[in-house]
């Protein structure tokens, strides 16, 4: 009673990439081979790269975990609720006992009762601030991996005169 009932994406592809994603995805490939193909240092080049590729790769593949919305859906949702009109309302503040709340329900869990059988399920990458950081620290690795393979431990040892 009261809950809406989920948004449900009709299917695309077998493995649910549609037109959106493929062109989301060929940007940020796109940049990234732009950033490799500039005259930056290649520490940087590789970190760029990784970084662009990534974050279109989250921005593509990625839902809310609450609502299954993708990225601009969910921007959009934030950015109505700030621009709507606000209004007090008379008597809010005398309320006996709890206000009705319905419990929220997990659209990424209804809409997989709705899927078809026959398609391959892709569990969507989390669109959250724990997913950019774990991509920010896959772009430090990966930067620091090409540092080291290139001299720059060589270059440490020698500046503490270890070797």
């Amino acid at each position: 009673m009261g809950l809406v009932p989920p948004r449900i994406e009709p299917p695309k592809t077998i493995i649910g990439v549609g037109m959106r994603e493929l062109l989301v995805l060929g940007a940020g490939l796109l940049l990234s081979i732009l950033v490799v193909l500039s005259g930056l240092a290649l520490v940087i080049k590789v970190g760029l790269a990784a970084l662009l590729v990534g974050l279109a790769a989250l921005l593509a593949l990625g839902r809310a975990p609450a609502t299954g919305k993708t990225f601009e859906e969910y921007f959009l949702d934030i950015y109505h609720f700030h621009k709507r009109d606000r209004f007090l309302q008379r008597g809010a503040a005398d309320l006996q006992g709890e206000p009705f709340a319905p419990q929220p329900t997990r659209v990424a869990e209804t809409a997989a009762a709705y899927a078809p059988r026959d398609m391959i399920r892709m569990r969507p990458l989390p669109l959250s601030l724990n997913a950019f950081f774990g991509l920010l620290s896959v772009c430090f690795l990966a930067m620091l991996v090409v540092w080291l393979f290139f001299g720059g431990l060589q270059e440490l040892l020698l500046r503490f005169g270890i070797r």
